[in-house]
């Protein structure tokens, strides 16, 4: 494993600069969640959350990840609450179905296993239908046709292609490289590859809201879009939580200063103007497209920016509450607010039962059954030599 970088001081974040970049999104996209009522999102979460928590809790599950249940427990709440607060109008067993696939990459993202050692026979596995050497595959193998039996060939193609260039993104992440001075093209190269966007793009448009071949050239464009889109409005609302995590050292913006020599500043605002001119993009090229396609993916962008402002993981409550009283920040206080107002959730009332004690009954009843079969092997063992 290579050895990470220091991570920054607190007096070293650029608070200033990033609350101006996060207010001048907010504004741009017009921020204010309207996608559910208090009573729909509970129920959209409690069904979402359980599926998903019933998944993990399976022994080979376990088993194969080796991710302490209190870590698995906080990735499937986070991914829970962007596939239910993003993906707003599709059923409630395609928001369960895309909980999973999307818990699975976040438990990668967030690993720190050096994958080449179990990758050599990847491809020759895959095409003889030979289980797949590394454990995360083996799983995520088993599990992904129940999310692409939801989607066209189409977007099947591109969810399973963008899921492969994940894995290779987390793979280039474990070495922690920045890029080399001088070379521009490789931020934006690792950032596509290990985004998600062509997957986050496809997984948008289920067969039972769109038909795929009527809207193939609205879709085609949305995966372009929010290949971008997606992944720098997380890099946005992330920066803070990464800006402070030695995993996280090669985020997108210090990749920026790393391989074009600038400013943190100035990479902060650089993201921020890409961030906003592809969301005005997204707005001026689907306007006056299918009503029904402008309305799921504005539908989106309001759910997605709530996830980000809401989620433990991002941390951005520190944000609000360190805020001060400048008029920038008086501002996003008050979108903050907003996002929270609905979005902000007591687990208590949908996290129930807890992954910790689902893992722990699947074990025990794994456990009994194997004593009961021990058990069984013992007294056939006593009868045969009885009848002997």
């Amino acid at each position: 494993m290579v050895e990470l970088n220091n991570v920054p001081g607190e007096e070293e974040f650029p608070r200033a600069t990033y609350l101006e970049t996060m207010v001048r999104l907010l504004e741009t996209v017009s921020y204010n969640d309207e996608n559910f009522t208090d009573e729909e999102r509970v129920e959209c979460l409690k069904y979402a959350y359980a599926k998903t928590a019933e998944h993990f809790a399976q022994p080979h599950v376990q088993e194969t990840l080796k991710v302490p249940p209190k870590r698995l427990a906080a990735a499937i709440k986070t991914i829970v609450g962007m596939c239910v607060y993003s993906w707003c109008r599709v059923s409630k067993e395609v928001m369960a179905d895309l909980s999973i696939h999307y818990t699975y990459t976040l438990l990668l993202d967030d690993s720190r296993e050096e994958p080449a050692g179990t990758m050599a026979t990847w491809y020759e596995d895959l095409l003889n239908a030979r289980p797949q050497a590394h454990g995360w595959w083996r799983l995520v193998n088993d599990f992904i046709p129940n999310v692409l039996r939801h989607y066209g060939g189409y977007c099947q193609m591109n969810m399973v292609r963008s899921t492969i260039d994940f894995f290779q993104g987390c793979w280039i992440e474990q070495h922690n490289f920045k890029g080399y001075r001088g070379s521009s093209d490789f931020p934006g190269f690792l950032r596509r590859i290990n985004g998600l966007g062509h997957c986050v793009g496809s997984s948008i448009w289920p067969i039972e809201l769109v038909d795929e071949e009527e809207h193939f050239l609205e879709i085609t464009t949305a995966i372009a879009q929010m290949e971008n889109w997606m992944v720098w409005t997380n890099d946005l609302f992330s920066f803070y939580k990464e800006y402070f995590a030695e995993r996280d050292q090669t985020s997108l913006v210090n990749n920026y200063v790393e391989c074009e020599g600038i400013t943190l500043d100035q990479a902060l605002d650089k993201l921020c103007k890409d961030t906003i001119r592809s969301s005005e993009e997204i707005i001026q090229v689907f306007h006056d497209k299918d009503p029904k396609m402008y309305e799921i993916l504005t539908r989106f962008i309001q759910g997605y920016i709530t996830w980000h402002l809401c989620d433990d993981r991002y941390r951005l409550v520190e944000v609000y509450e360190s805020a001060g009283d400048d008029p920038v920040a008086q501002k996003f206080k008050k979108y903050a607010e907003s996002a929270r107002r609905v979005g902000a959730i007591d687990p208590a009332r949908y996290c129930v039962p807890s992954v910790t004690e689902l893992c722990e009954r699947e074990m025990a009843k794994k456990s009994a059954g194997r004593n009961w079969d021990f058990g069984i092997g013992k007294l056939a063992g006593k009868i045969s030599s009885v009848a002997q």
